[in-house]
Formats: structure tokens, C-alpha cells, sequence
């Protein structure tokens, strides 16, 4: 799961940072430095007391349970995919809807689509 999440990064500094040469190696040389700082103990001691709160010890034990049949087995590697294709497609339908959003308060807002557009050429100056 956490390699996902760190590939999922790439892209966004991809498009964050200037265009060149040196772009892919400070990326994974960030990624590099990142992942080594990550402590898989520090992890389970953050998730303990937040699945404490949401979870009985029965439930836990039955999640135990179910994540040992091959269901469980299949959930546990498909799961962070699912997430990630889950991520994605939500942030797409997000910036969809924001930009249509917008889109439709300047229509009906005239007086707000002109001082937005001096506001973006006098940014320009």
C-alpha cells in the first residue's frame, strides 16, 4: 500500500516541478529519501488506537480471521489498487465538477468574470 501511495506521488511532483533534465532523479531521490524514513512500527502504533476506537476486539478477531481465507488474502492485495484507481478517479470527477462549477458562476456572474480576468492580467504585469 505504501509503495502505491509513494508512486502516486511521482505524477504530482512531476507536474509541480520546472521541466528538466534533473527532474526524474531529484524525484526518486526524494521517493529514496521518503521511503527510508518510514517506520513500519511508528505505522502500527498510529493504527492501534484508531482501530481500537472503531472496532471491538471480537470484530478485529474476525477481521483476522477473514483476511487469512483467500478472499481476505485477495482483498489485501487488491484493495490498495482499488484505493488508488478509487483516488484518481475521484480527484478527476472533483476537478471536473470545480471547473464546471466555476464555469457556471462566471456565466451567471458577469461582474465576477471581469474583475477575475483584470485580477489574472494585472498578476501578470
Amino acid at each position: 500500500m505504501m509503495n502505491q501511495t509513494m508512486e502516486s506521488i511521482r505524477p504530482m511532483m512531476n507536474n509541480s516541478l520546472p521541466p528538466g533534465d534533473y527532474r526524474d532523479k531529484l524525484i526518486d531521490l526524494f521517493l529514496a529519501k521518503f521511503r527510508s524514513k518510514i517506520e513500519p512500527q511508528h505505522m502500527l502504533d498510529m493504527a492501534v488506537p484508531i482501530y481500537d476506537k472503531h472496532l471491538s476486539h471480537e470484530e478485529i478477531k474476525g477481521l483476522i480471521q477473514f483476511y487469512q481465507t483467500p478472499l481476505g488474502q485477495k482483498t489485501l492485495t487488491e484493495l490498495p489498487q482499488m484505493m488508488s484507481e478509487l483516488q484518481t478517479e475521484g480527484q478527476s470527477w472533483g476537478r471536473t465538477m470545480g471547473q464546471d462549477s466555476m464555469q457556471e458562476v462566471l456565466a451567471e456572474n458577469p461582474d465576477l468574470a471581469a474583475a477575475l480576468e483584470a485580477a489574472a492580467k494585472s498578476a501578470q504585469h
